[in-house]
């Protein structure tokens, strides 16, 4: 750890290239449906653009395949800087593992810069008849089956985490991937499922239509004494967040362009007040933290999943 820090300080310390702005429109892709959380980081971040650089930005919602065909175009794009797109865990750790991907995490894409981290409770409708994590394992056992859970995506971060857990304690559950977590939940509002495990729950909760019963991750939603995974002692929890990816190969003049928009962007008071809204922390990480985070987090899934 020591060594790491001293790198990166050491390349902190390097003369940064001089930035140059991409020639023409820049296009964000996000490969979940609109209305998550994931794409109001994304739209913010396009407006703060929009007005801090004078960049003529297009948001653009690819969902599918548990949120990799934004990476995918991404990948394939020109190292210009004009195509990027919304980084999540899952995408780079999880999934390419899974399934056929049209890129290599590790070698087609070019970390650009993280966010914000994210808590990614399991959450139920207010009223629901569970009333805590501990109901939830108490009906299973007297009724296997009988819980359906949503979640943002197929083969998502929160699919494989939540499914973990459950092989663990042997309880046979339903899952019910979406297209995104707005979608997720508007089918727990609806009553078709009976929880969702994801990052979208902070409107829904400021405005008291849902509770949450455990966090997937090491921190809990500020202001909400719940369980998390890793005091319970299941197989997988790791902190959810976002960020920027690009293709490879982008020159360093490019790198540093976005280095500093997504910076400032990261510093501002308006993407504090969306973070915060929904109940996440501002953390921004550089290019070169965030690609070591890359690494380490593939890897640590790669023994998991094995």
């Amino acid at each position: 750890m020591l060594l790491r820090r001293s790198l990166l300080a050491a390349g902190a310390a390097l003369p940064l290239a001089a930035a140059a702005q991409p020639a023409g429109p820049v296009t964000i892709l996000v490969g979940f449906a609109p209305g998550g959380i994931g794409d109001a980081l994304m739209r913010a971040l396009a407006e703060h653009m929009r007005q801090s650089r004078g960049v003529q930005v297009i948001v653009e919602n690819r969902p599918g395949a548990a949120g990799t065909l934004a990476n995918e175009r991404a990948a394939q794009a020109a190292p210009d800087g004009r195509t990027v797109a919304l980084y999540s865990p899952s995408t780079v750790w999880i999934v390419p593992q899974l399934q056929r991907v049209g890129y290599d995490p590790l070698k087609d894409l070019t970390p650009l810069g993280q966010i914000c981290t994210q808590p990614m409770p399991v959450y139920v409708k207010a009223d629901s008849r569970f009333a805590s994590w501990d109901a939830v394992l108490a009906h299973l056992r007297a009724k296997p089956g009988d819980f359906s859970w949503g979640t943002a995506g197929s083969r998502s971060m929160a699919e494989i985490t939540v499914e973990a857990a459950f092989r663990q304690l042997g309880l046979q559950t339903t899952s019910a991937p979406f297209r995104g977590g707005a979608e997720a939940i508007t089918a727990l509002l609806g009553g078709h499922v009976d929880a969702v495990a994801s990052t979208d729950f902070g409107p829904l909760l400021r405005q008291g239509a849902v509770r949450l019963l455990v966090e997937t991750g090491p921190v809990p939603a500020a202001g909400h004494d719940i369980p998390t995974f890793a005091q319970l002692g299941y197989p997988l929890h790791a902190a959810v967040a976002y960020g920027v990816v690009g293709p490879a190969g982008m020159p360093p003049p490019i790198l540093a362009w976005w280095d500093a928009a997504i910076r400032d962007a990261t510093a501002s008071p308006a993407m504090k007040e969306l973070v915060e809204r929904w109940f996440g922390r501002v953390a921004h990480v550089g290019q070169a933290e965030l690609g070591l985070q890359f690494r380490e987090g593939h890897e640590a899934f790669a023994r998991a999943l094995r």
